[in-house]
C-alpha cells in the first residue's frame, strides 16, 4: 500500500477524485508497496487503480492514458536506512547545524533505480534480487570500494566479509547494469587492492556500464573516527597511470573505457585533465568524474557568443571552491573579451566549515561565502556555484535569500560558464 502525500492540480488524479492521505493498495490486480511497484504497474495505457480512501471505503479508478503518463501523485515514503558503519562514511564527519538531509544514511537498491542513489546491496531481503531482475531495475549504482572480501567488509565497517562479486555476477547474468564506484582509501583499498577490483568489474563486460575511482573525503570534524590519511600527491599520480592501463586493456578488449579517476586525482597529482574522449558519455558527473573538462569544453561555445558592442563597467567575483578556481581563470579571459567593460576576479572560498581538505565548490557553506566576500575591497556582482545550493540553502542551513541580505550587490546562482556568460550580460547591459 503506497500513501499519497500529494495530488497535482490539474493532473489525472485530481481529475477523478483522489485526495492526499488516500492509499493505492493495487494496480491492475498487482499489489504495489512502493514507487518501484508504482512505476513499474502504472507504464500502461489502461489501468485498474484499487485505492483504500482516507475514511477507510474502497474505491476502482478506471483510467485511459498515453503508456509514460503518470497519474499526478507524490506520495509519502521513507527510505531504506544504511546498516553500516563505513570507516570512511562522509555523513560521520560532519558537524551539528548542517541540512536535515546531511545526516541521512539512506542505502537503498530502489532509489539507486531510480535516482541514481549509490547503494552497497548488503540489505537486499529474500526475493529482492528476484524483483529486480523481475521489473528489470536496471541500471543500479554500487558502492563496491573492493571485491576483496575482507577489505571490503572492512571497509564497511562490517565484522564479517562482504563479498559483493556473487551479487552483481548474477544479477548481471539475468542482464542488469551497473554504474559502479571507489573510494580510494590509501593504504586499505589501493595497490593490488585496487587492481583485483577493476579486474573483477571489468569481467562483467558490457553489464559494467562505468567505474569511477574517486579519493576518500576527509573533514576536520573525524574525532573518534577510523584513522585514515588523504590522498598525496604520488597516490594520485599512480592511481591515474593505473586507470590509463586498465582503459587501454578496454579499447583493445572493446570499444569503450568504462573506467575513470575523478578530477580531484589530476588536481593533486598537477597534471592536466584529459580530453573529452577520456570520459565518453559522462556518465560519472556526479561523482567529479568529467565536471573540468565539460567546463573548459565550453570554453569553445562562449568563443562562438556574441560580443558586447557596449556595457558598464563592473568588476564581477566568480565565486568557486578551491579545487576548480585553477579552471575558472582559463575562463576569465573570454568572459572579458565577450563583455567589454567587464572585469572578473576569480574567488576561491576556502572551506573552514568542513577542514581545508574539502576543496569542491558543492560543499561550500554560505557562512565561508559571506566572510570572504566581506574580505573583498570592491565588487559589483557575484556569482556564486548552483551546486553548492540544495532547495535554496547552503550545506550549513543558511538560505540564498539570507546571503544576499549581507550584501547590497546581487548574489547570482550560475551553473556553468555559459550560464555565467548569460547572467553577466544581463548584468552589464542593464
Amino acid at each position: 500500500m503506497l500513501k499519497i502525500s500529494a495530488v497535482l492540480p490539474g493532473g489525472t488524479a485530481a481529475k477523478i477524485g483522489m485526495v492526499p492521505g488516500d492509499s493505492i493498495e493495487e494496480i491492475n490486480g498487482n499489489p504495489v508497496g512502493d514507487l518501484v511497484d508504482y512505476g513499474f504497474e502504472i507504464a500502461e495505457e489502461y489501468v485498474v487503480v484499487r485505492v483504500r480512501k482516507k475514511d477507510g471505503r474502497m474505491e476502482e479508478y478506471r483510467v485511459e492514458k498515453e503508456f509514460e503518463d503518470d497519474l499526478g501523485l507524490e506520495f509519502a515514503t521513507a527510505p531504506r536506512r544504511c546498516g553500516n558503519n563505513c570507516i570512511f562514511c562522509f555523513v560521520d564527519q560532519q558537524p551539528p547545524g548542517l541540512r536535515d538531509t546531511l545526516y541521512v544514511k539512506d542505502d537503498d537498491y530502489r532509489l539507486s533505480f531510480l535516482s541514481g542513489n549509490y547503494v552497497t546491496l548488503t540489505n537486499l531481503r529474500p526475493g529482492e534480487t528476484e524483483r529486480i531482475i523481475r521489473q528489470r531495475l536496471t541500471p543500479l549504482y554500487v558502492s563496491v570500494h573492493a571485491t576483496n572480501p575482507d577489505v571490503r567488509g572492512q571497509m564497511l565497517g562490517r565484522k564479517t566479509q562482504s563479498d559483493i562479486m556473487p551479487v552483481v555476477a548474477s544479477l548481471a547474468r539475468a542482464g542488469i547494469d551497473f554504474h559502479t564506484q571507489v573510494v580510494l582509501c590509501p593504504g586499505i583499498n589501493d595497490g593490488a587492492v585496487l587492481e583485483r577490483t577493476i579486474s573483477d568489474l571489468t569481467s562483467l563486460g558490457k553489464r559494467l556500464l562505468s567505474l569511477a575511482i574517486v579519493p576518500v573525503g576527509l573533514t576536520k570534524h573525524r574525532t573518534g573516527l577510523y584513522d585514515l590519511n588523504p590522498v598525496d600527491r604520488e597516490l594520485a599520480r599512480q592511481v591515474i597511470t593505473v586507470v590509463d592501463r586498465w582503459q587501454g586493456n578496454m579499447l583493445a578488449a572493446g570499444d569503450r573505457r568504462a573506467v575513470y579517476a575523478a578530477d580531484e586525482f589530476y588536481i593533486l597529482a598537477g597534471i592536466d585533465v584529459p580530453g573529452d574522449e577520456y570520459y565518453e558519455d559522462y556518465s560519472q558527473l556526479e561523482n567529479g568524474v568529467g565536471l573540468i573538462r565539460r567546463t573548459l569544453n565550453q570554453v569553445d561555445d562562449l568563443q562562438r557568443r556574441r560580443k558586447s558592442k557596449t556595457g558598464k563597467k563592473l568588476t564581477a567575483v566568480l565565486v568557486t571552491g578551491e579545487a576548480a578556481a585553477d579552471t575558472w581563470r582559463k575562463i576569465v579571459p573570454v568572459l572579458e573579451e565577450k563583455l567589454p567593460g567587464l572585469t572578473v576576479k576569480v574567488q576561491a572560498v576556502k572551506n573552514r566549515l568542513l577542514g581545508r581538505q574539502v576543496t569542491v565548490a558543492g560543499l561550500l557553506a554560505g557562512r565561508d561565502i559571506a566572510a570572504e566576500l566581506n574580505r573583498l575591497e570592491k565588487w559589483d556582482v557575484a556569482l556564486l556555484p548552483e551546486v553548492c545550493l540544495r532547495g535554496g540553502d547552503f550545506i550549513d542551513g543558511m538560505s540564498l535569500d539570507k546571503l544576499r541580505g549581507k550584501f547590497k550587490n546581487p548574489l547570482l546562482p550560475a551553473d556553468d560558464p555559459l550560464d555565467a556568460y548569460d547572467k553577466l550580460r544581463k548584468e552589464v547591459k542593464s
